[in-house]
């Protein structure tokens, strides 16, 4: 009997014989200090001529202490030709929220383009934040953008990142 995985890094596996040689359980742990979710494998090799290997699909999820809603923001189509533009077109609201509601601290906030700023507003400090994402329209360039806005928090006891993507098309 042999036991092999996709997934070493993310686990730890006991194979328990339960009655010699007929029944056997097997125990699988995640590994601590892991950051994102996961899918792999956990192959068994035996000794069956019917079932000589079993595979296993494995899921791990974490959960995140940070939670952002929406984590996608759509701009649409920005036409730059125009004259004037509506600057709450090229405003979106995100709010952050600590999943454990205690002492949430934005540390920084970093954008992928320097067209790209935020402004926070707190409503219930320590608990949740609304961030306010604006493009800049004297700096966009033609075409379609994918952005990034990372946003660095912690508290007490962990530091975390939330992720919001920005897409949009600039005429």
């Amino acid at each position: 009997m042999g036991i092999t995985s996709t997934i070493e890094d993310k686990i730890k596996h006991k194979l328990k014989n339960k009655k010699k040689g007929k029944e056997y359980s097997l125990e699988i742990e995640t590994l601590s200090g892991i950051e994102e979710s996961f899918k792999g494998n956990v192959t068994l090799k035996t000794n069956s001529q019917k079932k000589p290997k079993i595979e296993l699909h494995i899921m791990g999820k974490v959960k995140k202490r940070v939670k952002i809603a929406p984590q996608y923001l759509h701009f649409g189509i920005i036409d730059t030709q125009k004259e004037t533009t509506d600057p709450e077109s090229l405003k979106r609201t995100v709010m952050l929220s600590g999943v454990r509601g205690d002492d949430l601290i934005i540390e920084e906030i970093e954008t992928s383009s320097d067209w790209i700023t935020t402004e926070t507003e707190t409503n219930q400090k320590g608990e949740k934040y609304t961030i306010v994402v604006v493009l800049d329209k004297n700096k966009l360039l033609k075409g379609k953008f994918k952005e990034k806005v990372k946003i660095h928090t912690k508290n007490k006891k962990f530091s975390e990142t939330a992720d919001i993507i920005i897409e949009g098309e600039v005429n």
